[in-house]
């Protein structure tokens, strides 16, 4: 068997793509709700966190392997938004989780490792591969979701750039382990998901820099209410 026959391509339109962001981002306020004020009580809550991670790690991916993204500068440009949102988040990701310290960082300093390993590979060059391999190790000690997070969001990307059935496998295999992670399978309905928005053509429109501004405005609003509620 090839192992690296091509497979077909993963299209999905604009709308569409616009749409699974705002599926994701409830499912991430749902969990969030869930875990500020419930302790992650609901089971139900939590099940349908699990679907914001891997959604979000895939449109992310997705995006960043438009053929156009390093010359247009895409990758730089998601570099400062990581950086500047992930910062803001951190107080309130802090205070959500109970942290004492500042790591783990939250999701979007592994979407940070993540585009930076990407940036490196598409770079090319021994030095910068070598380069992306160690951050790979080294950045998935210190994020939200480790090396699985960040392994899935690179095996979607390469996926979506160059189609195969090993990073078809990849994609799967490290979903799995998201879901091994978060202790149940409900991960592994965001593949079924994915490939669902294949097939549908939604109008939804883009609004710049929303996604990324409600990840830190959302956490704070939760914590800061909860305590105003006696919650914590």
């Amino acid at each position: 068997m090839r192992i690296f026959y091509p497979l077909p391509s993963l299209k999905i339109a604009n709308g569409t793509l616009e749409a699974m962001k705002w599926l994701a981002m409830l499912a991430m306020t749902i969990d969030h709700i869930n875990r500020i004020f419930w302790n992650t009580s609901s089971y139900t809550a939590l099940s349908i966190g699990r679907l914001a991670m891997p959604l979000f790690a895939f449109i992310f991916a997705y995006n960043l392997a438009r053929p156009e993204a390093l010359a247009h500068g895409t990758y730089g440009r998601a570099f400062k938004r990581l950086i500047l949102f992930g910062l803001l988040a951190t107080p309130a990701y802090m205070a959500m989780r109970y942290l004492q310290h500042i790591y783990p960082f939250n999701i979007m300093f592994s979407f940070f490792i993540a585009a930076l390993c990407m940036f490196l590979y598409e770079k090319g060059g021994v030095d910068n591969i070598i380069l992306a391999v160690f951050l790979f190790f080294i950045g998935g000690v210190f994020v939200e979701y480790n090396w699985q997070g960040i392994a899935f969001c690179l095996s979607c990307w390469f996926y979506c750039k160059k189609p195969s059935l090993t990073a078809l496998i990849a994609s799967v295999f490290f979903c799995v382990f998201i879901a091994r992670f978060n202790g149940n399978n409900w991960a592994l309905a965001s593949l079924p998901i994915i490939l669902l928005a294949t097939k549908l053509d939604l109008t939804f429109p883009r609004i710049p820099y929303f996604f990324y501004a409600y990840y830190p405005l959302h956490l704070t609003v939760l914590v800061l209410l909860s305590k105003y509620l006696g919650y914590r």
